[in-house]
């Protein structure tokens, strides 16, 4: 599996959670990530909206969960143990 955090230096909750992100990459150290800034990079075909930040749950190239929002490190968690890992 993959997740892809899309994020930006101007906002606050992506800014709070980081930590938390950072976190979570050691814990399930054999998942893909990815990070993405929501001003410079091309991210029109994850389609982010207006919050942020968003992690997306990619399994074999496809979307099967969005985190959107100031989600806190446990919630996080429990999503990505939901999914199997």
């Amino acid at each position: 599996m993959k997740l892809i955090r899309i994020s930006a230096i101007w906002c606050t909750s992506c800014i709070l959670t980081y930590n938390d992100w950072k976190q979570i990459k050691e814990e399930f150290p054999d998942l893909e990530y990815e990070e993405l800034d929501y001003d410079t990079d091309d991210i029109e075909k994850y389609d982010p909206k207006d919050i942020l930040p968003v992690i997306i749950i990619l399994k074999d190239g496809k979307e099967i969960e969005r985190i959107t929002g100031e989600k806190r490190k446990k919630e996080i968690e429990k999503i990505i143990r939901s999914l199997g890992c």
